[in-house]
């Protein structure tokens, strides 16, 4: 399972660095455009980078690729193991985001989920289309990416950042494949009042005490 969940996570970077220009998963290969372009309309404070894929000029943000890696991963798992596991697998991932939010779940990373989790239903709803298919191997993928690639840049499904207006509209986390989900962790218990106080005293004596010893 580990090799399966690793092999997903590189094949979307390889797909990041073709369509981008650069992967934010794995650095596949020393050279990684920078974001250095101009904000996109509506979303300041997000540096661009434009890039030539295909003959389709793709002009990415962060958010956006993050978007991306979303739809076609989970396009992915489902084109080659169904759904149902893709949906699992997923959910998973955003538990697991949930869990080691070292800061606390704040407002804008429950919007995010929730665009994820949009981004995840598109990308299964692909992955299904081309599994209708009779294509296999490199071919299928490279197939699936290009069916990603258009879906991110024109169909309104896609989602590609958790200030979208049409976030509002979407179903809640339960009908996008991940219930019971929690809205805070640890980190906001801690966080909270005078245990923040306590919790950050802790650490700073931990702190001096590992740098004395």
């Amino acid at each position: 399972m580990a090799g399966y969940v690793l092999s997903v996570l590189w094949r979307v970077s390889l797909a990041e660095e073709a369509v981008f220009g650069c992967s934010k998963l794995i650095l596949v290969s020393t050279f990684q455009r920078p974001l250095d372009g101009p904000c996109p309309p509506g979303y300041p404070g997000h540096r661009t980078l434009a890039n030539d894929f295909q003959g389709r000029s793709i002009v990415a943000f962060n958010q956006k690729i993050n978007g991306f890696q979303h739809l076609y991963g989970s396009a992915l798992v489902a084109f080659e193991l169904g759904d149902a596991f893709a949906s699992l697998l997923f959910a998973a991932n955003e538990f697991a985001e949930f869990s080691f939010d070292f800061d606390g779940v704040r407002a804008e990373d429950l919007l995010d989920r929730r665009k994820d989790l949009v981004n995840n239903r598109t990308g299964r709803k692909l992955g299904r289309q081309l599994a209708a298919g009779h294509l296999r191997g490199g071919r299928a993928e490279r197939v699936l990416i290009a069916m990603s690639v258009t879906c991110m840049e024109e169909s309104p499904e896609f989602l590609p950042h958790f200030m979208d207006q049409r976030l509002l509209r979407a179903p809640d986390e339960a009908s996008l494949g991940c219930p019971f989900l929690p809205k805070r962790n640890l980190f906001n218990w801690l966080l909270a009042g005078e245990r923040a106080g306590i919790f950050r005293g802790c650490i700073k004596q931990v702190t001096r005490a590992v740098h004395h010893w």
